[in-house]
């Protein structure tokens, strides 16, 4: 059925995204490693139309890494991985049910139901690895290009964005450091494309805004967009997701981060919401 094969697809919008340095490069020798763990769940999803309607529910338990490491002052290396526990919920196992049934009937076998078994998955998820090289820098300006190659396993990829092995992510940065009623913050915009999406290459768009109140505390708002026009199960795929969170210097190499996320609109996506918190060091 149409709604079930959408749930698998509806599944790989939900990870929570750590704040990255951005455009940024470290300096050789120099860079961070994030550890994150999040937690989302959905019970919803916007339609073709963009309305809210009732999905099979789910719930996602997942740890990632991300590490940033200056190989020399233009260029920046890049690399994530992570591993998920997920549980889908009654709902997707009665729809997996009812298409069992459907299928003995037009075989014209015996109707026997299959036993009710939530969807799970639990393992490796994602590894990625990539390079990021500056292309202009002054005091308040940074524009840089990124360029990674993701994989995962044939059993993670339906709980991921990724229709085959592996896909190739590719975007333009560009960050500019702000001063703001003697705040100082940043801005970080990203326009990228990615291949072999679930629902086809996709258009990508992150915007990140951060500002200090106080010397050791980071606030940050962040715009995750997603944009696949065909070559799915559905004709047209868009999702947009909301993250804040903060992230506290508790000494001069590590900080705490803590967050929630949450959908703000698509079309045939999740309605997910989620929590995360992290840890930062910089070495």
């Amino acid at each position: 059925m149409r709604a079930s094969a959408l749930f698998f697809i509806f599944i790989y919008l939900l990870s929570p995204v750590a704040a990255r340095a951005g455009a940024w490069l470290y300096p050789e020798g120099h860079g961070q490693l994030i550890l994150t763990t999040a937690f989302a769940d959905a019970r919803g999803a916007f339609d073709s139309s963009g309305r809210l309607a009732q999905t099979p529910s789910y719930r996602k338990f997942e740890d990632r890494f991300y590490l940033e490491h200056g190989v020399t002052d233009w260029l920046t290396f890049v690399a994530e991985g992570s591993a998920m526990s997920f549980h889908g919920g009654g709902e997707s196992a009665r729809l997996t049910q009812l298409e069992a049934l459907i299928a003995q009937a037009k075989g014209g076998l015996p109707l026997i139901l299959p036993a009710e078994k939530g969807i799970k998955f639990q393992g490796l998820g994602l590894g990625a690895a990539g390079a990021r090289l500056q292309l202009y820098a002054d005091a308040d300006y940074v524009v840089s290009v990124e360029t990674s190659l993701r994989a995962a396993s044939s059993a993670a990829r339906c709980f991921l964005d990724m229709r085959g092995p592996t896909q190739f992510d590719a975007r333009l940065l560009m960050g500019r450091s702000v001063s703001l009623f003697g705040f100082t913050g940043f801005l970080d915009a990203q326009i990228g494309y990615r291949t072999r999406g679930q629902n086809g290459d996709e258009i990508r768009l992150d915007l990140t805004a951060g500002l200090r109140p106080i010397d050791r505390l980071m606030v940050m708002a962040q715009s995750f967009s997603a944009l696949a026009p065909r070559g799915g199960l559905s004709t047209f795929m868009a999702a947009q997701k909301f993250q804040l969170s903060a992230v506290y210097e508790a000494t001069p190499a590590i900080s705490l981060q803590i967050g929630a996320v949450t959908a703000l609109n698509g079309v045939n996506a999740p309605a997910e919401h989620g929590l995360i918190g992290g840890v930062w060091w910089r070495y």
